[in-house]
């Protein structure tokens, strides 16, 4: 079976490059977004911002100390989320096969475009290209026969590059570089890492029966609908919360974002994921197992604010909540009759929800606010 080809676009210091491209005065300027008036933490920052040392969730008042002279704006999450649509809009003109790993990421599947694109490697510099003439958002890609090759490539291309790994190099590509770039070695992994003396990529091939668990290098690249991945999004605030409803207020955005990325995926999520952090940086998560899966924002809200109920401390402080969707699945299970026909009407509402936020922006159209929806 033909090898895939797979490119990774990773959208560079993304949500201040949109500020940027907003307020074209910021062009060239240290933009930092979140952690205004020294409360909260960075969720973004540009590389102008980055030269004095500041990154993403950092707390607002050091980003301040190393960089005085640094603009800072509100987290919109929004407008970062209509040009994410934007974004994976041009790159669905060039592949049927797109999934988003998240707001600012996503794999382009190229296998077989060749035949109306050219080769792969033309392909990718023009949607890269595309997205700077059309956006006027810089981004980075990797472009390899394995999706994890292709990210670590596209981490490495970072800013505004492309690296290209050919067909039979993974290895001596991957084989110098530190295993912390690996996708999902975090710093449990890192710590089992360095008690068994592992610190680069060579390293871990050499102990086979832990590389096949952390790299997949493109020999069994096509069992793609096992779905094992997860789509989330999650925020920091500017200013931590204490009540409940304007918590819900920010978890509807949040939900909006899940649900209308697993409906571009056709897929559908049958457990549900909750993160809240609190300003000591107390960090919990709390997930619920749905008995049939869901991709419809009202009923991803229902849950995931249950969650939020049951699991807030009184009074405490939050600075950063999240919603994330696993267990991921486009078909395979049975329900009754009764569910099977509200789904039906679920799926027309939101066909045409969605058409008409891709027609005409993310802000055209919204459902019920949490407080007013019923039950």
């Amino acid at each position: 079976m033909a090898m895939g080809w797979y490119l990774h676009i990773d959208m560079d210091a993304f949500f201040a490059s949109v500020e940027q491209v907003l307020d074209p005065s910021m062009r060239g300027k240290p933009v930092i977004v979140g952690g205004r008036n020294g409360r909260g933490v960075v969720t973004s920052a540009s590389y102008e911002a980055r030269k004095f040392g500041v990154h993403s969730a950092m707390p607002g008042f050091q980003a301040k100390k190393l960089c005085p002279d640094g603009i800072f704006v509100p987290n919109r999450r929004r407008v970062y989320s209509e040009f994410s649509h934007k974004v994976f809009a041009i790159l669905e003109r060039y592949s049927p096969e797109v999934h988003a790993v998240s707001i600012d990421e996503g794999i382009v599947d190229l296998t077989g475009t060749d035949r109306l694109f050219g080769p792969p490697l033309k392909t990718a510099d023009q949607i890269i290209r595309r997205i700077e003439t059309e956006l006027g958002l810089p981004s980075s890609a990797g472009l390899s026969q394995s999706r994890v090759v292709s990210k670590i490539a596209a981490t490495l291309a970072k800013p505004r590059g492309l690296i290209y790994v050919p067909p039979g190099s993974e290895k001596e590509f991957l084989i110098p570089l530190a295993v912390e770039l690996i996708p999902g070695v975090g710093p449990k992994t890192h710590k089992l890492f360095s008690r068994k003396e592992i610190k680069t990529i060579g390293d871990l091939l050499k102990r086979p029966e832990l590389a096949a668990r952390f790299l997949d290098l493109g020999e069994a690249q096509r069992r793609e609908r096992r779905h094992d991945h997860s789509i989330g999004n999650e925020t920091t605030l500017d200013k931590p919360l204490r009540d409940k409803e304007p918590m819900e207020a920010v978890l509807w955005d949040l939900v909006e974002e899940v649900g209308s990325r697993l409906r571009r995926e056709e897929l559908y999520a049958r457990c549900l994921t909750l993160k809240i952090r609190y300003t000591n940086f107390q960090t919990i998560s709390r997930s619920c197992t749905l008995p049939a899966p869901t991709r419809f924002d009202r009923e991803i809200f229902d849950v995931v604010s249950d969650l939020l109920r049951q699991n807030i401390g009184q009074g405490r402080a939050v600075r950063l909540l999240g919603v994330s969707a696993s267990a991921l699945q486009s078909s395979g299970w049975q329900e009754p009759l009764f569910t099977r026909e509200r789904r039906k009407s679920w799926e027309k509402l939101y066909q045409g929800i969605d058409a008409l936020r891709h027609k005409y922006g993310e802000n055209t159209i919204g459902a019920a606010t949490p407080r007013n929806r019923s039950r």
